[in-house]
């Protein structure tokens, strides 16, 4: 094979190639080194230079009494921006940072005659100014000259500090993992991992920062500090620059380095005034916003490495990915107990609504049922389309006429601004709603093929939903007038105007009309109102011998059904409320003799007046659609609830 060479070779082709290296040690003047003209140079070292150079593994010679350095292409990158200087130089002088730890290694392979190897070995080098944690595998094999002596040693090897990190790294993982496993709750998990990873690479300060306003300071939602570091600070403290700034608001990560002569003056005033090197700002964006950024913070300077950007990235999805999961699972918790205790509470409903509904007739009675029992369903139809947010007034009383033929419809006008409705008010508007509109379509203007309907609303200065019903009868057809609270439907539109919405309701009878005006403070629809109950119907406790029960329910049929179920048992009824505030007032002169109190008023916990009542010795019975833990020495009956339990619950108090 060696035939196949090319025939034209002399003595100074040991420096044949076009690399750098090469070329560069063909090119240089060598007369007045140590070395001597390339020309005289020994055999051995022509020939070990002539392996080096031609391979395409990093390889460097140390050669004579002070070692010094001749490396190839592939070695040069190794010294930093040590090199070219540290061709021919002894390797005192080009490894001086690290010269404590190789001096050794070399005088025992001189020393013994034997090479040596080591695998992933820490080298503290300063190439670039300041200290940095290398890693290598190298060999070092003493060459010998021509009288078999040792006269240098040859060197190969290779970086493998990103491996070591990586290992490094992936092993941090797996601790940090079965670190949280432990945590409480995701803050407690919060805080393990931003210590743990600030000692991983030993950071002066490690937090999760909250974005303000463009330009504004972040705030420190979590911080740690290694000891004898203070917190991050921020109020009069300088920022980062905007150009900084947008960097990170567009998703992308951020390193600060004190010494860099392209940094902005401002980011540069902000790591002087922390007293830090350097810092990384790792982004969590969220739908294309910047919720937060995890910072690091080092006092020594350091170099920008992907691989502790990667980590920084790792750790912030693991611990906001943990926080999101938790805020999921209390989202979903709630929204567990919210929609059982909507169960509840529709059962509630529909069980009164079944008790007070007067039939003549089960099919009668069937009917009835099944006409409200529909109505609410459409109502909740409709919220659940909307998402139970953004619910208008008009598509409430539209979805009541729905069911209605063309015919009906076509002789409805209905006029009025916008209306927004919270879900609880457009259920209680859809009820009131869905009782006029069957009284007209059976018994009204609407039964008649020349009968029609308008419904306007409008909302006064002073914050007052007004609605105006007039139904138009054909002439020669006088409409009647049922006499007030003769039956379930005229019962409840008073319940709900008055005890709900804290309004009132007049119906008046004219030639060819029968006119509703209904008034619905604004205000009441979230701080729920109370109107007393006429001493007719509920006399004082002074006046009278019967015991006085407290309602306090913001359902009205619900409310409403109480009442009858207290009445029918001799009780009389102090009152009927609906908010905290409208029991607060309610009980300021007289009490009752026994209170009935739903825990949830509107959104409300009811506690406020569970208080009041308890101080001023009324006995209280808790009613609600939630499940809880029931309070020292007050009952607690879940929605809906059975006449015979709650009798029996009263007379044990």
């Amino acid at each position: 094979m060696l035939r196949q060479q090319s025939p034209a070779y002399g003595p100074m082709d040991f420096l044949a190639g076009d690399g750098e290296m090469a070329t560069l040690i063909r090119e240089t003047d060598w007369s007045a080194h140590p070395f001597g003209p390339s020309e005289e140079w020994p055999q051995s070292l022509r020939s070990a230079l002539a392996i080096c150079l031609n391979s395409a593994f990093p390889t460097a010679i140390y050669w004579g009494s002070e070692l010094r350095l001749l490396y190839n292409d592939a070695w040069a990158p190794i010294p930093g921006p040590r090199h070219p200087a540290a061709l021919g130089a002894p390797a005192r002088e080009v490894w001086s940072d690290i010269w404590s730890i190789i001096e050794p290694q070399f005088s025992e392979v001189i020393r013994s005659g034997k090479g040596l190897f080591l695998q992933d070995h820490m080298l503290p080098m300063q190439r670039y100014g300041y200290e940095e944690e290398t890693y290598w595998s190298y060999s070092f094999t003493p060459l010998r000259g021509e009288q078999g002596n040792i006269v240098g040693v040859w060197n190969s090897g290779s970086e493998t500090t990103g491996n070591v990190l990586q290992r490094r790294n992936a092993e941090f993982l797996v601790k940090l993992n079965e670190a949280l496993r432990g945590a409480g709750s995701a803050q407690q998990g919060m805080r393990v991992a931003l210590e743990r990873l600030g000692v991983h690479l030993s950071a002066a300060r490690v937090g999760l920062a909250v974005p303000g306003g463009t330009g504004e300071a972040f705030s420190s939602a979590y911080e740690w500090s290694a000891p004898q570091s203070s917190p991050q600070g921020g109020d009069g403290q300088p920022w980062i620059g905007t150009e900084a700034e947008a960097t990170l608001r567009a998703g992308k990560s951020l390193f600060l380095n004190r010494r860099a002569a392209d940094l902005d003056a401002q980011s540069r005033a902000y790591l002087e005034a922390r007293r830090i090197s350097n810092a990384i700002f790792v982004p969590w964006i969220v739908g294309g916003r910047l919720e937060h950024a995890l910072f690091l913070h080092w006092r020594r300077p350091r170099a920008y490495r992907v691989l502790d950007v990667s980590l920084v990235e790792r750790v912030l999805d693991l611990v906001m990915s943990w926080e999101a999961r938790e805020k999921t699972l209390a989202r979903e918790a709630v929204m567990a107990q919210e929609i059982d205790h909507r169960a509840r509470n529709m059962l509630a409903i529909l069980r009164s609504t079944a008790r007070l509904i007067k039939a003549e007739s089960v099919a009668e009675f069937r009917e009835k049922l099944d006409e409200r029992i529909t109505s609410l369903s459409r109502t909740h139809g409709l919220l659940s389309r909307k998402k139970w947010v953004d619910v208008r007034l008009r598509e409430v009383i539209e979805e009541e006429f729905s069911p209605y033929d063309s015919d009906i419809r076509e002789r409805l006008a209905l006029s009025g601004p916008c209306v927004p409705l919270d879900p609880n008010d457009a259920q209680m508007i859809a009820m009131l709603v869905h009782e006029l509109t069957t009284n007209a379509v059976k018994h009204g203007a609407l039964r008649t093929a020349d009968g029609a309907l308008r419904l306007r609303w409008k909302v006064t200065s002073e914050g007052v939903l007004a609605l105006f019903w007039d139904e138009r009868f054909p002439e020669g057809i006088t409409p009647e007038l049922a006499s007030p609270g003769s039956g379930f439907g005229t019962q409840l539109l008073t319940r709900i105007a008055q005890d709900h919405f804290g309004g009132q309701i007049e119906r008046t009878l004219e030639p060819g009309h029968l006119r509703y005006r209904i008034t619905l403070p604004r205000g009441s629809w979230t701080a729920l109102a109370v109107v007393p109950m006429p001493q007719s119907e509920a006399p004082a406790p002074s006046e009278s011998a019967r015991r006085a029960v407290m309602i306090v329910e913001d359902e009205p049929i619900i409310s409403l059904d109480l009442a009858g179920m207290m009445e029918h048992a001799g009780y009389a009824i102090f009152g009927q409320f609906a908010s905290v505030s409208a029991g607060l007032d309610g009980t300021t002169e007289t009490l009752p003799d026994i209170a009935l109190l739903d825990e949830n008023l509107g959104g409300e916990s009811s506690t406020p007046l569970l208080d009041h009542l308890l101080a001023k010795g009324v006995p209280v019975v808790i009613i609600s659609g939630y499940d809880g833990e029931a309070r020292t020495g007050v009952p607690r009956l879940s929605k809906p609830i059975s006449e015979a339990e709650l009798l029996s619950t009263i007379e044990s108090l």
